[in-house]
């Protein structure tokens, strides 16, 4: 839950843009005057939040070893960390499988006697003492080999030079081979979930964006020294974050000029200077690439407009969508909302007009106009 905002999903405000097609409509003087005449009612409900997709938000190598921390914004949020690197494991240079009733059927021999060598590698410990695929590995310095994982653990105990006397089945022959431990290096990959951190308070909601925190201990391996860093991981379509360029997945970096505080304390400074509607700085990232500066206007938008007069008349306005409607509709209706693009920080709306039945239908976003007569005829503008 981020600061500045309710349990539920952060309700409408009230100060979309107009559209120009709707602003040519001579009847909206008539819409103002019965909104102004009649008793409307004043709701608090849920709007539209946009996250982001997952990205790399950095990579370090040091040492031989490469991390890579990838954010995860979506749902809880959380940051994957990838860690690569080489390890000295001991080899012996086999391929085993379990030699359940199938395998021992075709063998020839009890089930669970044994492992069944799949695979020698060439040039290996294995192949040099003589081992063979199809071979049956029944004991391993005295041990019984029976399952996989009895194997595998056995292996990783080995020394470099160490030397293992092996029990080989053979056909019918049953063979005492000697197998010295090779060392050989590996590359390994481990991969960690690190939950962000949420504010433990909510407020009011005066921003619009859902914060997460960076545990300090993990920014440090981010970053390369002590600092916060605080996670967006959605905004409200319309809201005082999303008026300001603020998107999901980006990286707060600054407040107001001073490094970013923790998520709990910017939640606080939402929630006090909020109810003052003053103006609020940050600087944000999203990657090396791409930066920006945010100047949100801090405003209570929980408030959404409605009148609806029955059979005649609909006016409803809040953050991510105003419209308006005649007659249930079928005579005109026309909506008016923004363009929830996460992946670009302009503000762009789209507008629909509609009457009589959907005969006419007058469609227009930043990129084009599209024009509809009698539910057949289109063309753009």
């Amino acid at each position: 839950m981020s600061p500045g905002l309710p349990p539920e999903l952060p309700p409408p405000r009230t100060n979309l843009p107009p559209n120009p097609p709707m602003q040519r409509l001579p009847f909206v003087l008539l819409l103002l005057v019965l909104v102004a005449a009649l008793p409307s009612c004043r709701t608090y409900h849920g709007s539209y939040h946009v996250g982001a997709d997952d990205y790399l938000l950095a990579r370090r190598e040091q040492d031989g070893k490469k991390e890579s921390f990838h954010l995860i914004a979506a749902g809880n949020a959380s940051l994957r960390v990838t860690t690569e690197y080489d390890v000295e494991k001991p080899f012996l240079g086999l391929k085993v499988g379990e030699l359940d009733k199938t395998a021992a059927e075709h063998r020839g021999v009890r089930p669970y006697t044994g492992l069944v060598v799949l695979e020698v590698v060439p040039g290996s410990p294995a192949a040099e003492a003589g081992v063979m695929a199809k071979d049956v590995l029944q004991a391993l310095d005295g041990v019984e080999t029976v399952y996989v994982d009895q194997f595998r653990k056995f292996v990783a105990r080995l020394r470099a030079d160490q030397k293992v006397e092996a029990k080989v089945l053979r056909g019918q022959d049953v063979m005492d081979v000697a197998i010295f431990t090779r060392m050989q290096r590996e590359r390994v990959t481990d991969s960690e979930d690190v939950p962000l951190e949420p504010p433990t308070m909510t407020h009011r909601p005066y921003c619009g964006a859902s914060l997460r925190g960076i545990p300090a201990s993990w920014c440090e391996r981010i970053y390369g020294s002590a600092r916060n860093a605080v996670v967006v991981t959605s905004v409200e379509v319309g809201s005082p974050a999303w008026l300001a360029g603020v998107r999901g997945g980006d990286v707060v970096d600054e407040v107001d000029g001073q490094p970013v505080p923790s998520a709990e304390e910017l939640g606080r400074r939402i929630a006090d200077a909020g109810p003052q509607g003053a103006t609020m700085t940050w600087k944000v990232s999203r990657g090396p690439n791409d930066k920006h500066e945010a100047a949100i206007d801090l405003d209570d938008y929980s408030g959404e407009s409605n009148l609806n007069v029955p059979l005649l008349l609909c006016v409803e306005n809040g953050v991510f969508e105003d419209s308006w409607s005649l007659g249930l509709g079928l005579v005109m209706r026309n909506s008016n909302q923004y363009v929830a693009n996460s992946r670009t920080r302009r503000v762009q709306t789209r507008n629909v007009f509609s009457a009589v039945l959907g005969l006419f239908r007058l469609e227009s976003n930043p990129d084009e106009t599209r024009v509809r007569l009698l539910w057949f005829i289109h063309f753009d503008t």
